[in-house]
């Protein structure tokens, strides 16, 4: 397989950046009735790629000034229900902003034909070429994310914190990876996009479809393949900046730990990998996000986190 450079992958990610740039950001935001006491909520959108609007909450502690706030990256196929399923990061003194992600079932919609494949699963679409595939418009509206905080007085822009699970953990590590915008500290949880060959070979998770796609189609294998090197998290991993916190379970079967180990190996700051043995996909679950809680809370009171 004739897999792409670092240069190559850095020249498509600066060009995403260009068109997002090009973009009016259009954000808006509309406070909500009272959510919780001592909560702010707000409905958010704003414009990204194919002038798709995304959709989203913001949660503010009332009177908001220099707040930190947490980035909440949602797994594959989820969207937000109802705003307090994100009210804990509150509870620690942080604001939190959540988007649905593109054609996964929430408000967001993918409604832009593509140029190669089409499918009902998102992550069957546009993968015979790199700036057709769903991974794009997906990790490109996650960037603008980071524009959208720019407009939002209230919070600290030094203490932007990425966060997520499943999908939303391999998201919030690519983030951190493509951005330049400071990043205070990022969590992922049992994390995907990552070993993508390999994923795609052994059927896991979101990326089973695309094996799928290979078996009736056998002669666009090398193809798919190069196009996945520009989404694979290995090949961005060296330019996390810390301090990182990762999970995986040891039975997971979606997003194999043995596959986020490959990109694990290469962050280069302060990290940590908790390991969940014999369990599956959801990891640590509620006893993860309580510990990630906690060590939000020690790195914010300035203490090392252990």
């Amino acid at each position: 397989m004739t897999e792409s450079t670092v240069t190559d992958r850095s020249c498509f990610w600066a060009s995403v950046q260009q068109e997002l740039d090009a973009l009016p950001l259009a954000f808006e935001r509309t406070k909500q009735a009272p959510l919780l006491k001592g909560i702010d909520c707000f409905t958010i959108s704003f414009q990204s790629l194919s002038n798709e609007t995304i959709y989203g909450h913001l949660l503010l502690p009332e009177q908001a000034a220099d707040c930190p706030i947490v980035i909440d990256f949602l797994g594959y196929m989820n969207h937000v229900q109802e705003p307090f399923q994100f009210a804990h990061w509150l509870l620690i003194g942080c604001g939190c902003l959540v988007i649905d992600n593109r054609g996964q079932g929430g408000r967001t919609q993918d409604q832009v034909p593509y140029e190669t494949t089409q499918h009902e699963a998102p992550f069957g679409r546009g993968i015979l070429k790199k700036e057709d595939f769903y991974m794009k418009r997906l990790v490109a509206d996650s960037l603008r994310t980071l524009e959208v905080l720019q407009q939002i007085p209230e919070i600290d822009p030094q203490r932007i914190i990425l966060r997520g699970g499943s999908q939303g953990g391999g998201i919030a590590l690519l983030v951190n990876a493509l951005t330049n915008v400071p990043i205070f500290a990022t969590f992922a949880d049992v994390p995907s996009h990552s070993n993508l060959v390999h994923r795609i070979e052994q059927k896991t998770g979101s990326y089973q479809v695309i094996q799928e796609y290979i078996e009736q189609f056998p002669e666009t294998r090398e193809t798919i393949y190069q196009v996945m090197s520009y989404f694979d998290l290995k090949y961005f991993a060296h330019r996390i900046t810390g301090p990182v916190y990762t999970s995986v379970g040891s039975a997971d079967p979606i997003c194999p730990m043995e596959d986020f180990f490959v990109s694990y190996k290469k962050i280069p700051g302060p990290k940590e990998l908790r390991i969940y043995l014999n369990k599956g996909h959801g990891g640590g679950e509620a006893k993860q996000i309580r510990r990630e809680m906690q060590q939000i809370t020690k790195l914010l009171k300035g203490n090392e986190c252990r």
